[in-house]
């Protein structure tokens, strides 16, 4: 059911949210890197 709505979904209606929610993802995954990597740094 949802592969059939996926076939039918046009993406370049939603092209700027898409990159929008990409960047943002981005952004909090380097962040949490940032962190977990000082966490570990001040645990030694």
């Amino acid at each position: 059911m949802i592969a059939e709505r996926f076939n039918t979904y046009r993406f370049a209606d939603y092209k700027e949210k898409v990159i929008d929610l990409l960047k943002r993802v981005t952004t909090l995954s380097v962040g949490t890197t940032e962190v977990v990597r000082g966490m570990e740094k001040a645990e030694r």
